[in-house]
């Protein structure tokens, strides 16, 4: 990783989340310059990848010591500074794996002093793979002797809540709303579509949506067509080329529904 690189491409990215949002680009980057600073937790972040490192020795834990947050994904910085910037109450996330996005939005609801994050993730080795997206691969398989979010440092963890099993199956049984919601779970077309459309009645009309691996299909952009909606897409920092990687919503943003905008 191109350190630099890295740092002045999570900045101008930063910089058009902060014009989406309409929010002063000055907080949003003390956020960002808060969680680099945070030692505390890139220290319990390492402290779980030297202890399962030896069960699962590739993608992030394949690095004996990681110095910066950089090395995460920018999807990961972004999660950090929107729950942050809006102190959602509740948070739902679809897909956990080893918990990275976890990890980052629980980490935020700490900081902010409340908040909850309901998980919902079926691992890999439990799911009809005939169903999954064909660049899944055997890369979401949980290694025997860890579970499903085992990065997620333990100081968090008591504002989690992880349910086992589909989230097709399992958020129409979830009670209330969300003010936030990631969706990292299967992102192939109709899954995705399929899920969004089961999330978003229970959405405040202020909630912030983000989806990631945009570029594995078009169900968030199909959605955002159906519903009218203006997201923005946010590009990879470097690590893994420029790809379109996160996909962001603001519920009340401005341009939902505007014809010169999002057509009819």
């Amino acid at each position: 990783m191109d350190s630099q690189l890295c740092r002045q491409l999570n900045l101008m990215s930063l910089d058009q989340l902060a014009q989406y949002l309409g929010e002063d680009i000055t907080t949003i980057n003390s956020f960002y310059q808060e969680i680099l600073n945070d030692t505390v937790f890139l220290d319990a972040v390492n402290t779980k990848i030297n202890q399962v490192r030896t069960l699962y020795p590739k993608g992030i834990c394949a690095h004996e010591q990681l110095d910066s947050v950089d090395w995460f994904a920018i999807q990961r910085i972004i999660l950090y500074v929107i729950i942050r910037l809006y102190h959602p109450v509740r948070c739902l996330e679809t897909g956990v794996f080893y918990g990275g996005n976890s990890s980052f939005i629980l980490h935020a609801l700490h900081k902010n002093g409340q908040g909850e994050l309901i998980s919902i993730d079926l691992p890999g080795q439990e799911v009809d793979q005939k169903g999954r997206h064909h660049m899944v691969g055997n890369s979401e398989y949980i290694p025997a002797g860890l579970d499903i979010g085992f990065l997620i440092p333990d100081y968090l963890k008591d504002r989690w809540t992880l349910v086992r099993g589909d989230s097709h199956q399992e958020i129409p049984r979830l009670q209330g709303s969300f003010d936030f919601y990631m969706h990292d779970s299967e992102h192939s077309y109709e899954f995705l579509k399929k899920e969004m459309s089961l999330v978003w009645d229970k959405l405040t009309p202020n909630a912030v949506v983000m989806a990631d691996d945009l570029d594995w299909s078009n169900g968030f952009f199909s959605v955002c067509d159906e519903r009218h909606l203006y997201p923005l897409i946010i590009t990879d920092n470097g690590k893994n080329g420029l790809r379109a990687r996160t996909g962001i919503i603001k519920r009340d943003h401005p341009f939902h529904h505007r014809t010169d905008v999002v057509g009819r």
